[in-house]
């Protein structure tokens, strides 16, 4: 062994070469804190020769000596030269192996050298550090691509145990044994430091650093000051914080006991008295190194930074000066002090906040007592800076055009701000003045003011005056009844439709009721849009005259009962006398409920009495309502106006406490909101004043609560500070967790909920950590806060300790094969049974349980109260039972090529089965070659759905191996006689062998080759034979056939084939025969060949088959000529388009006559334009809809006397029945004198047809008229005589005008 190195390690044999080359590489280091320049270059050189010896050696080799190296004096005005090789020798090459270039240490041979040389001037301040500081010093973590990381830790000498070095290597034995690392040692007798090199996983190494620490580092103890508010937190439940601390620094706390006379709560919000009172600390003991000591006291400053944040208040500071004060200001502000800091935006007076009170503008500012005092500092003198850097504009803009420099929730404000640096003060939405303050460093006050002209001439603005818009009535005020006119429009939306149809137009209704003029805005981007709308608005607020409307005075809260559930009264009102019953909001003080009458006849509108008596009406039914909350009360304390606060308590919390969850009263603090004269006349008691509490609702409530507001006024006005009440009581501490909830979730939330405080003091945190708990151990709880909200809150916990203790929980033997079926898709169903019993149930995972564990993969856990776990418990055994009947399982092999039979098209055939059988089946394929794979099918379901699907099946498998594949050659010339017209003949054929009727098995049982004279038939031999047969039977047939040729006049040919082939196809089935009209449809007009070849060509008819059966149906086509009629009918031009307008291929199918129109004149058009905007024509608007009337009756002699003809062909019979058919029509449009044609919106359209077109056949039936709508437009045209004309209209404004009041 070197005489200066001691070597001490635990690990196993290590090479000699290894050994010494990584004493030496630590040796370097040590030696350079403690050497002169020279002594250190001198020493190294001795380092790297002995390193380049002990190289040579093998690691068989026994460590032997080194060679002891002749040093040179150094010489005194010679400086350093590391560069030197002489002086740093470079360590020999071994032939075995490569020189490492990378030390064990974590730090190559570079930095080594520069390490000592760097040491020159800091050697002798190195030498004097501290053992402390000694004890601290370590590498750079290596870590490793395992995940493994490498530390040196170093102690000195002076911490070395006194009684012997060899105690050193049983110390890091025991260290590695408890922390699982591994541990190298070594000690330098020049320095006295002994070097430590742990290895192994993260947690493993920080463990064995912390107990050699313990383990070899000086004790010392030191009193810590901290809050004594934060105890509790340092604490922690159980004393799981303090533990986790001094597990995790390896120092021993010690925390005095809280004196029972100590406060420990701090309020939630802090004013300024209680910003400059310190708080009473108390002094906590930490034993342990220094090192450890200053860690602890870390943790323990991170808890008693978040225990100790108050919430202070900041209203000092005008809110015209937050935008300035905002961003990047408060910003640096937060991170200078540390503190939390939220600065109101600014919006103005002018936005549409409902509720003034509900405005918060104080400054927020969280941390402890210390950052907030700077934090003040610092806003105020950026205030006072701002102060003197800007100055104020003043201009006058419009007050309707306010809103313009606002924006949507103040954008324009904040665009101002961000563009110029100004902001700017627009006066309330009450007030009268249109000044507009503008405030900001003077260079950009005229940027400001042009952006602020841009956005206030943005837009167009008018403006309508309600209260203008009628004529005075007797006792009843203009304003009034403006108000309630914009009351109607805005709570009914009548509005909307005029925004919708106009584009880019705002119409804004006021909302404040102390305004003494009532007038609706109308902003658009033109002049032209404006005008438009206000013309619109105009029209709508004069049909609301007064004597449409009518109020009654209802207790604001009995308004919810008025409504009904889900508005079920006032629409029964609506629907039985047509009045809508406008209810103030929910908010509001207001006593008035609107009553408005509507009818969409505008003669109901006319009749005065009618209107008034559904008004009576209505006012009795909502008096009857409210008459049957006859134990209605209402009572008035009088309380002064600063208890007021006290009353209501942190967030409402107090009051919610007296008033309960679910109040049935309401408790009004003070004026009513509005302050006005009115509302407290409506309010219905004596003169209001701040001090006033008003309480209404039923009577024995009322009492309840006026008892404890005034007990609580009492107890408030008694004590110097309201949350200084506590209560303290025990709960079992096997139900604390459950009180304090995951992650203390529910404590918080009781916090939040009733604004106490809590401390929680485990009554067995002073017993030995190694005692056994009893079941009787209990936990202390202590609520501080206002006295109501500290026993409700007490109540909920002790609700929540019954209802633990009445918790249970139940095993169920489930086998794992039916829990996904118990617990359903998504767990839908374990949702289920959770929601309706209250319980909990807990399904195993195979993935969390060890390999033991596997027994308890059927073990369903079931937690609740008693009666819900019975509950649940029952209900899940008896979905086993039922699982157990019809989940059964069955798996069967089939072939792949079976497989497509199974499935069917799109999956149609499976399913069809699935149905069927009520099964599940899945297909799993099988994952080997081609050659040896299958397909198992595995069905689910009751014992009988399993037979049933495993028949189906079985059979399809069995057909599917009767299956053939024949290929027939026919000559190419016979195919297209054996497919016959759109495959009718081969239908025949299949449906005559026993094969499908589906096309689509059909196709794939004959397949014709394009290309050659191949046939492919593919299904049942028995069928495939048929089929084959049937084939060569009709090909030799054809072989036998004849053609031939008679003359049937073309005209005639429509006749003869019938409707849809139907005479054709009678006398080809009757005497299987073939026949061919030619192709002479229709040509266009002037291109029809008129020869004597053409014309005989066009009469040519073909007849192919049998010579005998070629002149039987040659005989039935004569008599079809012979029965076939023609026949002319005349109307007058003028009604062409009603009698013919749709067509004559209504008449050719129902009747079987073909109607020939007179060459160069369709059916469609014709008769009298009526678009023309002639004195026949008379135009309207109704309910909003426009409207045209035609009238057809005025005729000239000319028009009556033209005549248009047409030929109808066919039987006597038919032709016949047409003329009777169309002298019908004829009639009928000579009585329709009239059209009307009228827009409606095609969002109606399917309105007014109704569900299979029933309304609008209704209509028609009603009014004897006929209706055409346009598909896709807005024109509905109806026809017929003026009064049904009239009535149809009348009955299509109706189901618009319906339609809109639902919406």
């Amino acid at each position: 062994m070197h005489p200066d190195t001691a070597l001490h390690s635990s690990d196993g044999p290590t090479s000699a070469a290894a050994k010494m080359q990584m004493l030496h590489q630590a040796q370097a280091q040590d030696e350079s804190a403690v050497a002169s320049a020279a002594a250190a270059a001198t020493a190294a050189a001795a380092a790297a020769a002995t390193a380049a010896a002990a190289a040579a050696l093998t690691d068989d080799e026994p460590l032997t000596e080194p060679v002891a190296i002749k040093q040179a004096a150094p010489r005194k005005a010679q400086s350093l030269d590391l560069d030197s090789i002489s002086m740093f020798p470079s360590l020999g090459s071994s032939s075995t192996r490569p020189a490492a270039t990378t030390s064990t240490w974590g730090a190559g041979p570079s930095s080594r050298v520069k390490s000592a040389a760097g040491s020159k001037l800091g050697a002798v301040g190195d030498q004097r550090r501290s053992p402390a500081a000694a004890l601290a010093a370590a590498s750079a973590t290596r870590v490793s691509s395992s995940g493994n990381v490498q530390e040196r830790m170093q102690i000195p000498a002076v911490q070395t145990p006194a009684f012997g070095k060899a105690t050193v290597g049983d110390i890091v034995k025991n260290v590695m044994t408890s922390s699982g690392a591994r541990i190298e040692s070594t000690t330098s007798q020049a320095t006295g430091l002994t070097t430590f090199l742990i290895s192994g996983k993260p947690e493993a190494v920080a463990k064995a650093r912390l107990h050699l620490r313990s383990s070899f580092a000086k004790k010392e103890t030191v009193k810590y000051p901290v809050p004594s508010s934060a105890r509790a937190h340092l604490l922690g439940v159980k004393g799981r914080t303090l533990n986790s601390i001094q597990s995790k620094t390896g120092v021993t706390i010690t925390v005095p006991p809280r004196d029972p006379q100590e406060t420990t709560f701090e309020p939630a919000n802090t004013n300024e008295d209680d910003l400059d009172v310190e708080e009473a600390m108390v002094l906590i003991d930490i034993e342990g190194d220094a090192e450890s000591i200053k860690a602890a006291k870390e943790e323990v400053d991170n808890i008693v930074s978040k225990a100790c944040r108050i919430t202070y208040r900041y209203t000092t500071i005008p809110p015209t000066y937050y935008p300035f004060l905002s961003g990047s200001v408060v910003q640096s502000i937060q991170q200078e002090t540390n503190t939390r800091i939220n600065i109101p935006s600014h919006v103005s007076a002018h936005d549409d906040d409902e509720d003034e009170d509900a405005k918060d503008v104080a400054i927020v500012i969280q941390g402890d007592r210390k950052a907030i005092r700077k934090s003040l500092k610092l806003l105020d003198d950026k205030h006072q800076e701002i102060v003197l850097n800007t100055r104020t504009m003043t201009i006058n803009i419009p007050k309707r055009q306010h809103r313009f420099l606002i924006g949507t929730k103040g954008v324009h404000i904040k665009e101002i701000h961000d563009t110029t640096g100004c902001t700017i003060e627009i006066p309330p939405v009450d007030s009268s003045s249109d000044s507009i303050i503008v405030r900001g460093p003077e260079s950009k006050l005229i940027p400001a003011l042009t952006l602020i002209m841009e956005k206030a001439n943005s837009s167009q603005v008018e403006t309508v005056d309600v209260a203008a818009a009628h004529k005075p009535v007797a006792g009843r005020s203009k304003t009034e009844h403006a108000r309630r006119v914009t009351k109607y429009l805005s709570g009914r939306n009548k509005l909307r439709k005029i925004e919708q149809e106009l584009e880019d137009v705002q119409i804004v209704v006021p909302r404040s009721e102390g305004q003494t003029s009532v007038t609706i805005e109308i902003v658009a981007k033109t002049r032209v849009q404006v005008e438009a709308a206000r013309k619109r608005v105009l029209e709508t607020v004069a049909a609301l005259t007064p004597a449409l409307f009518d109020v009654i005075q209802v207790e604001p809260l009995l308004h919810r009962h008025i409504v009904g559930r889900k508005g079920q009264n006032i629409n029964r009102l609506r629907e039985t006398y047509g009045v809508e019953v406008i209810v103030p909001d929910a908010h509001s003080d207001s006593h008035e409920i609107v009553l408005v009458y509507e009818s969409a006849n505008s003669s109901d509108l006319a009749d005065s009495a009618k209107i008034r008596a559904a008004l009576e009406s209505v006012k009795q039914q909502v008096d009857k309502l409210a008459s049957d909350y006859a134990d209605f009360a209402t009572k008035t304390l009088t309380v002064p106006a600063r208890l007021h606060r006290n009353i209501i308590g942190p967030k409402g919390s107090t009051l919610i406490a007296i008033m309960g969850l679910e109040p049935t009263t309401s408790v009004r603090l003070g004026l009513p909101r509005d302050g006005t004269a009115d509302a407290v006349k409506a309010s219905g008691v004596p003169t209001l004043t701040e001090d006033s509490i008003v309480i209404k609702g039923p009577k024995e409530e009322v009492e309840r609560v006026a008892k404890e507001i005034l007990t609580l006024v009492e107890e408030t006005q008694s004590q110097q500070v309201t949350n200084a009440y506590s209560a303290s009581f025990d709960i079992p501490a096997t139900a604390s967790p459950h009180v304090i909830g995951k992650g203390g979730a529910n404590i918080n939330k009781l916090t939040e909920q009733f604004q106490v405080k809590f401390d929680l003091n485990d009554r067995a945190a002073s017993d030995e950590k190694t005692k056994k708990k009893s079941s009787n151990e209990t936990m202390e709880v202590t609520i501080q806060g206002v006295k109501k909200n500290v026993e409700a809150a007490k109540e909920t916990i002790l609700k929540m300790v019954e209802q633990i203790a009445d918790a249970t929980v139940a095993k169920l033997n489930i086998p794992v094969e039916h829990h996904s079926a118990l617990i359903g898709a998504k767990g839908h169903y374990v949702r289920r049974l959770e929601e309706k019993y209250g319980v909990r149930i807990q399904f195993p995972k195979a993935g969390e349980l060890e390999d033991e564990d596997k027994s308890k993969l059927n073990v369903v856990m079931v937690s609740g109260g008693k009666k819900g776990v019975q509950g649940a418990k029952e209900e899940l055994l008896e979905l086993l039972d039922y699982e157990k009947e019809n989940n059964n399982t069955l798996e069967m092999v089939v072939e792949p090529k079976v497989l497509p039979h199974i499935v069917g098209r799109s999956g149609a055939k499976i399913n069809e089965i699935q149905e069927a059988s009520q099964t599940r089946i899945d297909i799993r394929r099988s994952s080997e070659t081609d050659e040896k794979k299958e397909v198992r099918l595995v069905i689910s379901g009751s014992k009988a759905g399993l037979k049933q699907a495993l028949k189906a099946i079985q059979d399809i498998v069995e057909a599917q191996k009767s299956q053939v594949e024949e290929v027939v050659h026919i000559d190419n010339k016979y195919h297209k006689v054996l497919i016959g017209q759109g495959g009718s003949t081969l239908r025949e054929i299949i449906a005559k062998a026993g094969g499908p009727s589906e096309m689509s098995a059909q196709a794939s049982l004959v397949k014709f080759q394009n290309n050659n004279n191949a046939v492919l038939l593919r299904g049942d031999k028995t069928v495939v034979d048929k089929i084959k047969s049937e084939m060569l039977t009709m090909v030799a047939e054809q072989e036998n056939w004849t053609t031939l040729t008679i003359s049937i006049p073309a005209a005639q040919h429509r006749q003869v084939i019938g409707s849809q082939f139907s005479n054709v196809k009678e006398i080809e089935n009757n005497h299987n025969v073939r026949i061919q009209f030619p192709n002479n449809k229709n040509k266009k007009e002037g291109a029809a060949d008129t020869s004597a070849e053409a014309i005989a060509a066009n009469d040519k008819v073909t007849i192919k088959g049998l010579r005998e059966n070629c002149e039987k149906a040659k005989i039935d086509l004569e008599a079809k000529i012979r029965s076939s009629a023609s026949r002319s009918f005349s109307i007058p031009k003028r009604y062409r388009q009603a009698v013919f307008g749709d067509g004559v291929w209504k008449i050719r199918n129902e009747f079987h006559v073909s109607v020939v129109l007179p060459r160069g004149e369709g059916g469609r058009g014709g008769g009298k334009r009526i678009d023309v905007d002639d004195e026949n024509v008379t135009h309207g608007i109704t309910d909003g809809l426009s409207w045209e009337l035609h009238d057809l009756s005025g005729t000239n002699e000319e028009e009556e006397d033209a005549q248009y003809t047409v030929q109808l062909q066919g039987t006597e019979a038919a032709c016949a029945a047409v003329e009777q058919h169309l002298t019908g029509l004829l009639n009928k449009a000579r009585a329709s004198t009239h059209v009307l044609k009228i827009r409606v919106p095609t969002t109606y359209h399917g309105l007014i047809i109704g569900s299979g077109g029933n309304n609008i056949k209704n209509i028609e039936a009603e009014s004897g008229t006929s209706t055409k709508i346009a598909r896709g437009e807005e024109l509905i045209s109806i026809t017929g005589p003026k009064e049904g004309v009239e009535k149809a209209k009348q009955a299509i404004i109706r189901v618009v005008s319906t339609s809109d009041k639902r919406a």
